[in-house]
């Protein structure tokens, strides 16, 4: 199957076919990579994002177990006084006076004895025991944190500690604890660079932030850890900030996904614009090909046709004047056809290397169709053919070269009297239209499908349908056409109904209008 850029092409399905197999096997190879690159980059992408998640996940509930070893550490320092006391056979009085006395991190000391102990709860961090709780009474609104107070001979007699405010507690010790305490913590996996990348949050029971380190950037990553102990009611939340890996694979992947998008579709630009050149070669090839078995088809005949007249006529192979005369005009005929032919090429080949120069001036319409009518007009006889010639005598002066303009007007009779069938009518006629003077040839012939108008004024084109078929030419003529008319600054059109005839038209500026239009083609 062929592709739908190579469809456009004119190029046997054989030659279609070897092209689509070469895009398949540049763009079928690429297209596989580019899909395996995507899918492996944002294979990679989503396992970072995973092991994120999962690694803040881990990291929330260590926050808020290093928060309860922060405050039994606390709570332990503040305590040494009191234990001292306890030491030295203090009373409860004594150890709650040496508790005030360090109390200045927390709310009021207070002293549990033992047999009192049963309303708090036990907990064992680091492999100390520490002592929480509410207040049975509830006079107090924040919680209790102790450590065990030893007497003299080393026996329990109590716990020893202060109430505090769990939320004030957090805001003032949450950066020490990630930034110094939580990368020393043993065990802990990642370590203090890792922690560098990380935002860790603390939110209270409603919702409402309490304290916060670094502002978090991934959040689709983040996780959260509800705290425990002295701090239940609080919740942890760790995301990725700016820095975080997750965040630097983001940028990575889409980086790479748009290197990928961009290579691939330069990658596909580049096979469409080699496949379309290599394919127009391909197709100029052909054309050139068919154009020199014209040509040498177009050279051959009238050789042939003046060689045959020649001879009988050397010969006196005739009985009378009028047809000796015939072959005289016939001579005549072909070798003006001949002449136009080689005019034809040569003009053309000019015409693209850039070396034909033009000389323009005033040209009046009626000069040049009187002209090319005259050098033409042996032939329209010959064949028979009735032309009607209407130029108005005040019509403006064109601008233009008036030797190209009539290779133009002859080009246009050639083809009329060619593609002509029953009906041998040519009309010529000239006017003004859009500002513009026109010069347009008209015959009654087979005329042209309407998808082929665009591309008959291609080099070496032509039309090989019907009764163009059985016509031979070189498929230079209107190719020329249109390579002269834009050359004046000017266009030609033309309007065909296949069986109804075509009608050509020369549109050029006129000679006193300073403008030049802008060359174009409409069909």
């Amino acid at each position: 199957m062929s592709l739908p850029v190579l469809g456009r092409l004119r190029l046997p399905r054989s030659r279609q076919a070897k092209l689509a197999l070469l895009v398949g096997g540049v763009a079928v190879p690429a297209l596989i990579l580019a899909g395996v690159a995507t899918q492996l980059t944002l294979r990679v992408s989503r396992e970072v994002e995973v092991q994120t998640a999962r690694y803040n996940a881990y990291l929330a509930a260590k926050v808020s177990e290093v928060f309860e070893g922060e405050l039994l550490e606390r709570v332990r320092e503040r305590s040494v006084s009191a234990e001292n006391v306890a030491r030295a056979g203090g009373d409860a009085d004594a150890i709650v006076r040496a508790l005030a006395t360090q109390s200045r991190d927390f709310e009021a000391p207070l002293f549990v004895p033992t047999e009192s102990m049963d309303d708090f709860t036990l907990v064992t961090v680091d492999g100390h025991l520490l002592f929480y709780g509410n207040d049975p009474t509830g006079r107090r609104q924040h919680p209790y944190a102790a450590v065990l107070i030893r007497g003299p001979g080393g026996e329990p007699v109590g716990a020893g500690g202060w109430w505090f405010n769990p939320r004030a507690f957090i805001a003032e010790h949450l950066a020490e604890v990630v930034q110094e305490r939580l990368p020393r913590t043993p065990g802990l996996f990642g370590g203090l660079e890792l922690m560098r990348h990380l935002s860790v949050e603390v939110f209270d029971s409603r919702g409402n932030p309490v304290a916060s380190v670094r502002e978090p950037k991934h959040v689709e990553s983040a996780r959260e850890a509800d705290m425990e102990g002295p701090f239940i009611g609080y919740r942890v939340r760790v995301a990725a900030t700016r820095s975080g890996p997750v965040v630097l694979a983001q940028r990575f992947v889409a980086v790479e996904m748009g290197l990928i998008v961009v290579l691939t579709l330069a990658l596909l630009g580049a096979t469409t614009v080699a496949v379309r050149y290599i394919a127009r070669q391909i197709e100029l090839v052909h054309m050139k090909s068919s154009f020199v078995s014209n040509v040498t088809h177009e050279l051959k005949t009238p050789i042939s046709v003046i060689k045959l007249a020649v001879e009988t006529l050397e010969l006196g192979r005739y009985r009378t004047d009028e047809e000796r005369d015939k072959y005289l005009r016939t001579i005549t005929k072909e070798s003006d056809k001949l002449a136009r032919l080689v005019d034809n090429i040569l003009d053309y080949s000019r015409l693209e290397a850039g070396q034909t120069l033009m000389r323009m001036g005033p040209v009046r319409m009626a000069d040049v169709v009187a002209t090319a009518l005259e050098s033409f007009r042996l032939r329209l006889e010959d064949e028979q053919f009735e032309w009607t010639v209407d130029v108005p005598a005040d019509l403006p002066a064109a601008r233009g070269d008036a030797n190209a303009l009539q290779h133009c007007v002859l080009n246009l009779l050639d083809n009329a009297l060619k593609y002509s069938k029953e009906q041998r009518i040519v009309k010529v006629y000239a006017g003004l239209r859009e500002g513009m003077v026109s010069l347009s040839v008209a015959d009654r012939g087979i005329g042209i499908e309407k998808d082929h108008q665009g591309r008959i004024f291609d080099k070496f084109t032509r039309v090989e349908t019907g009764l163009v078929h059985d016509v031979k030419g070189a498929g230079l003529g209107l190719s020329l056409v249109d390579q002269i008319m834009r050359a004046h600054h000017g266009r030609v059109e033309v309007v065909s109904e296949p069986g109804e005839g075509s009608t050509f038209t020369l549109l050029l500026p006129r000679w006193e209008d300073g403008r030049t239009p802008r060359p174009s083609r409409s069909a």
